[in-house]
């Protein structure tokens, strides 16, 4: 399914009840979408707390069909190895899977 891209600047909206939290970039840093990187497999979701409990994570569900530096670019509802969900702002890139 074609979802809008996630760029840098997009947060995880968290899961089960844990918080919004940020998303470092790593992967790609050299490719630009909308004048910024798009966010990829494996860039790092920033820690997210639920009460006690914190946990950082990456992401991991993305597209395999669109790359970027031979990582998949991350939509909209792609996932963290956590379960926390992606935004994707990049509304006028859309990313197929």
């Amino acid at each position: 399914m074609t979802m809008p891209c996630s760029l840098t600047g997009d947060m995880s909206i968290g899961h089960a009840g844990f918080s919004p939290a940020p998303i470092i970039p790593v992967g790609a840093t050299t490719v630009l979408v909308m004048g910024v990187p798009p966010h990829v497999k494996d860039d790092e979701i920033g820690v997210h707390v639920l009460g006690n409990s914190a946990h950082g994570g990456k992401i991991l569900k993305v597209s395999t069909s669109v790359l970027a530096q031979d990582k998949g670019v991350a939509r909209l509802m792609d996932k963290g190895d956590c379960g926390s969900l992606i935004l994707g702002t990049g509304a006028t890139v859309m990313v197929g899977s």
